[in-house]
């Protein structure tokens, strides 16, 4: 009985460990981890290994394209940046999916996905209201984002950093997305 016990209480420790996060970023959409040669992006979700002081070890997962090799994207279509890596090699390749083992600042992590997309979502609410309603992002693909808000941008008046953290929110909350708003 002990011995189920213990199996019990080492799974559980495991599961906390295995907890879901995300990157937060307060301001703009990268959080460049120099020492490490690897940018990782707002609102990418990752699975923590382990924590050691101000640090957090990470691990993402995603897919990398046939001819650069230095960029790990959420989905097959290429489309929603997680990282890029300064030179080959740090992403982890197996056929067209890659891994990524990093160490985070704690600061930069959150357990809550709606914090860790909060700059995206207020844009998009922000901008693309003020003349007609918000459209609810998961009933379109990544691809119809790219047209929809390729042709609305310039009537919302954005900037180009504004337009990143939009489309990136737009393309990780689309039908064909990552993420739900319901997660």
């Amino acid at each position: 009985m002990r011995f189920f016990i213990s199996i019990l209480i080492v799974c559980i420790f495991s599961i906390g460990l295995q907890a879901k996060l995300y990157i937060y970023i307060e301001k703009g959409v990268e959080l460049p981890l120099k020492n490490q040669q690897v940018t990782l992006y707002s609102g990418t979700p990752i699975d923590k290994i382990s924590a050691s002081g101000d640090m957090v070890k990470v691990k993402l997962s995603g897919f990398v394209g046939k001819k650069d090799k230095t960029k790990l994207f959420a989905t097959k279509n290429l489309k929603l940046l997680l990282a890029s890596a300064e030179k080959p090699g740090l992403i982890k390749i197996k056929g067209e999916k890659g891994q990524l083992v990093v160490n985070v600042p704690k600061k930069s992590l959150t357990s809550d996905m709606e914090e860790a997309w909060a700059n995206g979502s207020d844009l998009f609410y922000d901008k693309c209201t003020k003349c007609h309603h918000a459209k609810i992002v998961e009933h379109h693909s990544m691809q119809d984002w790219n047209a929809l808000f390729g042709s609305m941008k310039y009537k919302a008046k954005t900037t180009k950093e504004q337009n990143v953290e939009i489309l990136r929110f737009l393309r990780a909350f689309a039908k064909d997305g990552i993420l739900k708003e319901s997660d």
